[in-house]
């Protein structure tokens, strides 16, 4: 199979497929719970609604209560005013502002009544009434009502908003005897608001139900929902559920005896989500369709350009290696497979030459190797040439001659022969005394020097040549830049705490601006780039460095000079720490 048909598979089963599967899926678990999250939602407004009409009928049923414990509504029922005079006074002047004060604080009242039981009692039309003008039914009803307990009733019981009345006897100041029943009817603007509360507007239909889950008003229940719904309503007393047609909520009302169901169409209430759901799902195949057109189009040209150079390198072997041509599209140069051809033509072109002069490298490599093995001078041919004129020296009494070859082949010796860079003080002092002498034999009294050491240098392991550029810089820049005699002293003294090498001339000193440069080049590392003193200042910044990188520390390297007095340097080792790397490098 090609590249270009792995690629459009694997983008169809590892892309385009999954995708389109997790988008169908996180859609339908996005919808449900949206839904679900929808129903419960109005489930817990329909009960807030409910609680808030609660709250409605304690108050207007507080209204028994009120007229129960006022003495004088009692005393009127009760017949003890003697004079219809008394009873007139009474009720102008304590019951009527009851009433008024009743009506004034609940609005959802239309009207209170009592019917008296008393014949004795003065009627009164709108306020007392005799208790023959009741209603029967009613009557009947509210026969065995107990003392404290009332009776709601709808009375219109099919109506979707009914009046509702409240029914409750007052009883004598002692509970003994029933004087009266109380009449309190309210208007629909009651369960009005309860349905407004509820969200029953628009699309959304609140009826009733008997206990039975029969509605009472079978016609505009019918109307307003689907069989299957009316049929579940019968069946199933849960809270709410919500099936592809409707989305029913309902709660019990204990008060009136019956059951609100608010209902809705399904279609309806999600249409607007359900359009824009659907815009959205297009869109997004759409542009996942696009999108894989685009992807399949560049894809092409990229593995088209693949399979062109994969083609020709299999034409190739070892006797036919030939560049690779782009006969078009010299933009193509620019990408990573422009770079891939361009690079591999000149791998060819750089196989062709390194073939073609594969021989010819071979023969000068034999050549040059031949020759490097007949320049090489072995260390020991010079250590042994330097022993014999100093044998010749001697037997020809020529001492000084002697000595020089001695101490030359020492120093030789000890630059050529280690294979480490670590050595001793007490040997690193030793080549130091056969420098000097050296320079004396040359300098004769133009040079002296004195060497001084108070410790046990054979036991101090330190890097070899750390001494040697120092002295150099005091008889170069020292002894030859002035012609009256020069003093070289090296001291070695130690503290509790460090070790301390100094090292000192009476030369013609350091500039104070070539010192401040040294200077900065030991404490920052900078490089030195004046030409009167760069070797010196490369001589000493490379004996710092590597003070401060084997004894580590506080070791240090210190300068001072005074222009036309001298120089000092000092070496200062950390004891702490050179006592480690003696054990390390042991």
């Amino acid at each position: 199979m090609s590249i270009t048909r792995k690629m459009i598979l694997g983008y169809i089963i590892l892309i385009f497929i999954p995708v389109l599967g997790f988008g169908y899926h996180y859609y339908t678990q996005t919808y449900g719970n949206l839904t679900r999250q929808f129903v419960e939602s109005r489930q817990k407004i329909l009960e807030q609604a409910y609680a808030n009409m609660k709250s409605d009928f304690i108050r207007i049923q507080s209204v028994q209560r009120l007229l129960q414990y006022n003495p004088y509504v009692t005393d009127y029922l009760d017949g003890v005013y003697q004079t219809d005079a008394d009873s007139v006074y009474a009720l102008i002047r304590y019951i009527r502002p009851l009433y008024t004060q009743s009506l004034f604080a609940n609005p959802e009242i239309e009207s209170i009544v009592i019917y008296k039981m008393k014949n004795r009692v003065l009627p009164v039309t709108d306020l007392f009434r005799d208790q023959s003008l009741l209603n029967a039914q009613i009557e009947e009803k509210v026969e065995h009502l107990k003392p404290g307990k009332g009776l709601w009733i709808r009375e219109e019981p099919e109506a979707e908003k009914p009046d509702l009345i409240y029914y409750q006897h007052i009883y004598n100041t002692q509970f003994t005897e029933r004087i009266g029943l109380l009449e309190i009817r309210i208007r629909n603007s009651l369960i009005g608001n309860f349905y407004a509360a509820a969200g029953v507007e628009g699309n959304w239909h609140a009826f009733l139900l008997s206990p039975d889950g029969r509605p009472l008003n079978e016609g505009e229940a019918a109307s307003a929902l689907d069989e299957q719904t009316l049929h579940r309503l019968g069946q199933d007393d849960s809270a709410f559920f919500i099936n592809r047609k409707s989305i029913v909520n309902g709660i019990n009302i204990d008060e009136l005896n019956v059951r609100v169901v608010v209902a809705g169409r399904a279609g309806e209430v999600f249409y607007s989500i359900k359009q824009r759901e659907l815009i959205l799902v297009t869109l997004i195949v759409l542009l996942l369709v696009g999108l894989s057109v685009a992807y399949y189009a560049m894809a092409s040209t990229i593995t088209k350009r693949i399979l062109r150079l994969a083609r020709f390198m299999r034409t190739l072997n070892n006797d036919n290696l030939r560049q690779h041509i782009i006969k078009h599209d010299k933009l193509d140069e620019k990408d990573e497979i422009g770079f891939l051809t361009a690079t591999y033509n000149s791998m060819v072109q750089r196989v062709d030459e390194l073939i073609n002069n594969a021989h010819r490298a071979e023969l000068r490599n034999k050549e040059a190797a031949y020759m490097v093995l007949q320049a090489q001078i072995k260390p020991h041919f010079l250590y042994n040439t330097l022993e014999t004129i100093r044998m010749v020296a001697e037997s020809n009494n020529d001492r000084e001659a002697a000595d020089i070859s001695f101490w030359f082949g020492k120093l030789m010796r000890y630059s050529l022969s280690s294979k480490q860079d670590v050595t001793t003080l007490e040997r690193e002092l030793e080549m130091i005394t056969f420098y000097l002498k050296i320079h004396k034999m040359r300098l004769q009294a133009r040079l002296t020097y004195e060497i001084d050491v108070s410790v046990e240098a054979k036991h101090i392991a330190c890097p070899r040549f750390i001494l040697q550029p120092i002295v150099e810089n005091s008889i170069v820049h020292g002894a030859s830049a002035v012609l009256r005699p020069v003093h070289v002293r090296l001291q070695v003294e130690e503290t509790p705490e460090e070790i301390r090498i100094r090292i000192e001339d009476n030369g013609p000193g350091i500039a104070l601006d070539k010192l401040l440069a040294i200077q900065n080049q030991i404490t920052n590392g900078s490089e030195l780039r004046s030409e009167g003193e760069e070797s010196r200042g490369i001589g000493i910044y490379n004996v710092s460095e590597r003070i401060k990188s084997f004894f580590r520390g506080t070791s240090r390297l210190n300068l001072e000079s005074r222009q036309g007095e001298g120089t000092c340097v000092t070496i200062i080792i950390d004891k702490g720490e050179a006592k480690n790397e003696s054990i390390d490098r042991g």
